[in-house]
């Protein structure tokens, strides 16, 4: 049977009373756990050895396991296995801006972390350009193994870049559910995970610092409604049409453009909130200017922010990325038409952990 996590409030708590643990211990082993950034119990050495060596019998710090890593200059990748033998990957990525009183020659200072997390093992939703969706779906991913790709991360940046002063600087300071698989197929777990991730005495993360993004599950959408859940929310669009949407986005007729703008104006309504749209630029099919202002038509009036996605190429996918010229073509017109928009920088290439590329190396072998 596998242990519970360290991170479990409630069996913490219940293993406290029993053996009559005071409270301020246990607030010392979340400390460890999510402050000093510890994913062993050798290393939480506020607590006493008696302590640690009663918590490894009945806790698991974590409850997946370091498979493989690849560090890339912009990105480190994380191949998770998880107990029952499966593989997920997170991708850590690094975005650095210039100082402001730069030294000439001196280097770019590293300014904030994101993690971007897996949701399930695989993908059921088979985007045409994405990679994981080959995979197919094998199951949901608990909110222990979510939280615990957060927690490694924060113990590998602790190690690789030194604990400093103030650890919020060097800790991840934001996740996106942007991973392997469709968080709002995940719902109760992903909501559960968030909890742990705003808690004060938990990841302490603001709600502006996480991000689900879905493809579109309407019902996904409206139950964040209901439920008040406040969080930024991503829309994997990538076509402002239904025709073309239903060809590289087969949920697209589950779910139809009309339906599913309706729900997001819903949601905006309800949280003020604005949406960020993924838009992937794939060569000849995605990035036509006649596109881009059907996609203004689409957006126009509405509390929107597009992030236009490089296509990142994989060999058993037949599609090509848009040249430069093309997509900042498209951001012009996008721009003209009054929408806001950004060219998202091709991040985790190196480390096959770009956006739509996670499971590279299981589907070509």
């Amino acid at each position: 049977m596998q242990k519970p996590v360290l991170f479990d409030t409630s069996r913490v708590q219940a293993r406290a009373a029993q053996h009559k643990l005071q409270p301020f211990k246990v607030k010392q082993i979340f400390f460890e756990l999510f402050k000093n950034q510890n994913i062993s119990y050798e290393e939480m050495t506020t607590l006493s050895k008696d302590l640690r060596a009663e918590l490894e019998q009945d806790f698991a710090p974590l409850s997946i396991e370091m498979e493989e890593m690849i560090e890339a200059s912009d990105t480190t990748k994380f191949a998770f296995k998880t107990h029952d033998g499966y593989i997920i990957e997170a991708i850590l990525m690094y975005h650095r801006q210039d100082e402001k009183y730069q030294v000439s020659g001196q280097k770019r200072k590293l300014n904030r972390i994101t993690l971007c997390i897996s949701s399930q093992v695989g993908c059921s939703m088979n985007c045409l350009f994405c990679v994981t969706g080959k995979l197919g779906l094998t199951r949901n991913l608990t909110r222990d193994e979510m939280i615990s790709q957060i927690l490694y991360a924060n113990h590998y940046i602790k190690k690789r870049f030194g604990k400093k002063e103030d650890w919020t600087t060097w800790a991840v300071r934001n996740v996106v559910f942007m991973g392997m698989g469709e968080p709002l197929l995940n719902y109760d777990a992903v909501i559960k995970s968030i909890e742990v991730m705003l808690a004060q005495d938990k990841l302490s993360l603001g709600r502006r610092h996480v991000t689900i993004s879905t493809c579109g599950i309407v019902a996904g959408i409206q139950k964040l409604i209901d439920d008040k859940v406040d969080v930024k929310l991503a829309v994997s669009l990538h076509a402002p049409n239904q025709t073309l949407r239903n060809q590289i986005m087969p949920i697209a007729k589950a779910f139809p453009l009309d339906m599913l703008m309706k729900t997001i104006d819903s949601y905006v309504k309800a949280t003020d909130n604005r949406i960020f749209y993924e838009y992937i630029m794939i060569k000849g099919i995605t990035d036509t200017p006649e596109l881009a202002k059907e996609l203004v038509e689409l957006l126009r009036g509405r509390l929107a922010h597009v992030n236009l996605i490089p296509y990142n190429p994989h060999p058993s996918i037949d599609f090509l990325e848009s040249e430069s010229a093309t997509i900042w073509k498209f951001k012009s017109i996008l721009e003209r038409g009054g929408i806001t928009a950004t060219v998202r920088d091709t991040m985790g290439r190196d480390a096959k952990g770009a956006c739509g590329q996670l499971g590279y190396e299981k589907v070509m072998g």
